[in-house]
Formats: structure tokens, C-alpha cells, sequence
């Protein structure tokens, strides 16, 4: 493949265009059916089959009339998940026959949704084109409805009667930045954290030997005279810092800083997602799992991260620039009260974004390995919020422009890492219906072509593929991170 400049453009290169949605058809007609014997089930037909039913049609005659919207998808792998799971209770009001044959047919319907997801997808150039097959599209469908989930948790579900504040915060901010210079040089945003003072533990466990939980003040603010700064500080449990950590006894050993994704920060998911079996016990690292800002016990609302891809645009910015601090302060702390003889960081989806961002303002670590980064919340945010949303901020004068000009300066893509190029390593899904391809693509490019391994897989196949494990193994003992028998 030819090879370009990163610093000349960091948008996708050429695509390839999708195909004409014919698979369409099957959620479209399933839908229908179930329209119909909700039509002839009273007021229990009504009930059971008309929310997949309408999910499914509507979906369907969407994408077959509009083609190519990103967000149709996510609520068609939901009627159709409520198709199989309403087909149940359907035996008692449209028989076993009828039931079965909407069981089946729903099924169908969910895989007929991951299919269209994928082929709709545009491949950037350079990305291998993935290989569709109905296990493939099945785990497809499932990040579809991950990502309807996010969009129909997300604090709170309409912007509506916020959207005036975001539009006027964002225009306050524009010239702040502007006038800082923090448009023209991000890093200057990005104030040095004080060293990591008193750590304390906490009461969270995990049956995982050497588990320990870590807690320690954040101190982090936003600059006096940031819009949204006072909004911020309220966040009281936020202003806490909590880590997982899994430690080996004895000598000092290295630690590898692990970043989760959306919608995580317990011990259980965490530590699970990052499989302590390989990481901490294979190769023998001890690992720390700093919680984001506004996830797990630093929530806000209800939800784990529900303040992320909410459109609120200075929330986003300090999230962001928290979770670079707090790990700022992480990373010396373990070289000089861990005696870590290395430190590498390893983050997924947003932690990737994280891990990304990281790189770039702090210069003790030894490698960045990033799985499928969402390296432009911006532009991810205008992909999947709901239409009414996008409406609302629209009126405002709050455009994908205008957001993506005041995040750049918590942009990855904005900044130079500081690790060296031979400690950069990415990895990313061709069929990543969470975050698409083009994400990991773009950083690879803007990283000068650093190693990059595509597997044949969706959003959280990471460390569960062999591919992405001799990845990390190979990243870790390259960067001396782990012996180089490991």
C-alpha cells in the first residue's frame, strides 16, 4: 500500500462504497408478520408483538428507503432481540406454530441486522475488507444493540432542554480557547498534576488473588472561567479516584495500566474484561485498572458513564482531561512508590481514547497499546445520537464543526505521542460496530504507521482472539515491558 503523510490529513482514506441493503427485506417482512397476528391477538397480541413488530418494520423500510444511517441498525438488533424473546410468551396467545415461526424468523432477523451493519460500513483504505459470515454477523447485531443501549441510557435521553446551555457554553468556550491559544496548541490546555500524595484503600473486592482496591483524591478542576467548570465540581463521588489493582508479592515487578471501556468501572467487569489469567498471572505483570471519570463508583447518575456521548460538550472535555490527569498522577506513583522497573498502558474503546491521549502528555511510559480507540468522540457522538438530540443542539448552533473544534485540544489526533514509535501498537476489529474502523485507521495513520493488527471480529473480541494476545505479548516484550521470553 502506498504510503501517505499522517500529518497532512487525519480523515479516513478512500472508501469503499456499500452495497444496496436487499437483506433489508427480512426485518422488514418479519416485522410485518408480527404486526399481524398482534392484529388478530386483542389487546395481548398487542402487547406481545407490537413493539418488535414496529421496531422491525420501521427499521427495515428505514434502511431499505435511506440507506446508510448508522443509527438504524442499533434499534433493529433491538426489536429483533425482543422479537426472540417475546416469541415465548407469544405460545400463549398465537400458539406454538405462530411462535416458533416468529422465534425463528426473529432470530433471522437479528443476524439480517449485523449482515447490513457490516455491509454498510465504508472500509477505509488499507483496512482488510471483513469476511461476513452468520457468526460474524451475529456478533455484529450484538454490538448494535451494546450501542442502543448506550444511546437510550445516555444522561439524559433528549438534549432538549439543555441544548440552549450547551450551545451557549460551547461559543463561550470557542473564544476562551481561541484567545488561550489552545486551539492552535493543545498541550497547553493540559496542566502537569501534582505527584500522587496518600492512597488509601476501599471496600470494593474481587476474588482474584492480590485484588486490592485504591482511592485517592483526584484534585483535578477545570480551569477557573471554563464554561461548565462549576457543573463539574459538583460532581461530588467524581472528585474520588478509585483503581483496581492486581499485585504479585515480592520483588517489584512492571505494571501495565489498564483503561476499560463505556459503561464499565466494577472490579468484576474490569478485572474479567482484561483477563488477569494471561496479563497478571501468564506473563506476570502486575496490573492497576484506574475507573474513568463519571464511571463505576465516581458515577453521576444511575449509569455507569452516562455523562459520555451525551452531547454535553464541556462535560465530555473535562472527562477526558480528568482521566489524563489522574493517570498522570498514577504513572509516576508507580515508579517511585511501586519501584516499577516499567510501565505500560493498555486501554479498550474509550480507554483506548484514553490510553491514546495519555501517550501524548506523559513521558514515563514504555508502550501504548490501544484496541479499537475511539479516537474523535466528536464525530462519534453526531454517528449515534438520536436524531431529536442532534435536532435540539442544531437549533442551539451547536454543529459536528463546531464540537469537534473545542475537543481538540483533548484530541490524540491533535497531539504527538511521546512514546516511541516502536512502543505504539493498535488493534482493531474490520467488523467493530461500536467503534468502525475508520477510528482505529485514522490514529494509525496520524501514528506514522506504527504495528497494527485487523482481526476478523467485532467490538469485544480484543483479548479473547489470538491475534490480539501475540500482539500484546510481542508490544510488552519489544518495549521490555516483560522479559523477552515471555
Amino acid at each position: 500500500m502506498e504510503r501517505r503523510n499522517p500529518k497532512q490529513d487525519t480523515r479516513p482514506g478512500p472508501i469503499a462504497p456499500p452495497g444496496w441493503p436487499l437483506a433489508a427485506v427480512v426485518p422488514t417482512g418479519v416485522g410485518a408478520l408480527w404486526l399481524w397476528w398482534a392484529a388478530q391477538g386483542g389487546v395481548l397480541g398487542v402487547l406481545v408483538g407490537g413493539m418488535p413488530g414496529t421496531l422491525l418494520l420501521a427499521t427495515g423500510l428505514s434502511n431499505l428507503l435511506w440507506a446508510g444511517d448508522a443509527r438504524i441498525f442499533h434499534f433493529m438488533s433491538l426489536g429483533a432481540l425482543l422479537g426472540v424473546l417475546l416469541s415465548f410468551p407469544a405460545v400463549l396467545v398465537f400458539g406454538p406454530a405462530v411462535a416458533a415461526a416468529l422465534l425463528v424468523l426473529s432470530a433471522a432477523s437479528f443476524v439480517a441486522a449485523g449482515y447490513l451493519a457490516i455491509g454498510q460500513e465504508p472500509i477505509p483504505e488499507g483496512v482488510p475488507e471483513p469476511r461476513i459470515g452468520p457468526g460474524m454477523a451475529a456478533r455484529a447485531a450484538e454490538d448494535e444493540f451494546s450501542m442502543c443501549t448506550i444511546v437510550l441510557t445516555t444522561w439524559p435521553l433528549s438534549v432538549g432542554s439543555r441544548a440552549a446551555r450547551i450551545g451557549r457554553e460551547l461559543e463561550e468556550a470557542l473564544v476562551i480557547f481561541d484567545e488561550k491559544g489552545w486551539l492552535e496548541n493543545p498541550t497547553g490546555y493540559h496542566r502537569d498534576p501534582p505527584l500522587l500524595g496518600e492512597v488509601n484503600g476501599g471496600d470494593r473486592c474481587h476474588p482474584e488473588n492480590g485484588f486490592e482496591h485504591l482511592t485517592f483524591e483526584s484534585s483535578y478542576e477545570p480551569w477557573v472561567g471554563e464554561p461548565g467548570r462549576d457543573r463539574w465540581l459538583s460532581y461530588e463521588r467524581n472528585r474520588t479516584a478509585h483503581a483496581w489493582a492486581l499485585r504479585h508479592p515480592g520483588e517489584p515487578r512492571p505494571w501495565l495500566v489498564c483503561l476499560h471501556g463505556i459503561r464499565m468501572g466494577s472490579p468484576r467487569a474490569d478485572v474479567a474484561f482484561f483477563r488477569p489469567d494471561y496479563l497478571h498471572r501468564e506473563l506476570g505483570l502486575n496490573l492497576l485498572l484506574p475507573v474513568l471519570p463519571i464511571h463505576g463508583p465516581r458515577r453521576v447518575g444511575p449509569v455507569s458513564g452516562d455523562r459520555i456521548l451525551s452531547g454535553d460538550a464541556m462535560d465530555s472535555l473535562h472527562a477526558a482531561s480528568q482521566a489524563v490527569w489522574d493517570a498522570r498522577r498514577l504513572v509516576p506513583w508507580l515508579r517511585h512508590n511501586e519501584g516499577a522497573p516499567a510501565v505500560g498502558v493498555i486501554g479498550h474503546s474509550l480507554g483506548g481514547y484514553v490510553a491514546a491521549l495519555l501517550s501524548c502528555l506523559e513521558d514515563g511510559l514504555d508502550c501504548v497499546i490501544v484496541g479499537n480507540p475511539a479516537v474523535d468522540p466528536s464525530r462519534l457522538f453526531w454517528r449515534n445520537a438520536l436524531s431529536l438530540a442532534t435536532r435540539y443542539l442544531k437549533t442551539a448552533g451547536v454543529t459536528e464543526e463546531k464540537m469537534g473544534a473545542l475537543l481538540h485540544p483533548i484530541s490524540p489526533l491533535a497531539l504527538e505521542p511521546l512514546v516511541g514509535h516502536g512502543g505504539r501498537a493498535i488493534f482493531a476489529g474490520v467488523a467493530d460496530r461500536v467503534v468502525p474502523a475508520a477510528e482505529a485507521e485514522t490514529l494509525w495513520r496520524h501514528w506514522e504507521e506504527p504495528r497494527i493488527v485487523w482481526y476478523q471480529g467485532t467490538h469485544r473480541d480484543f483479548l479473547g482472539t489470538t491475534e490480539g494476545r501475540t500482539l500484546v505479548t510481542t508490544a510488552l516484550r519489544d518495549a521490555r515491558v516483560t522479559p523477552p521470553e515471555r
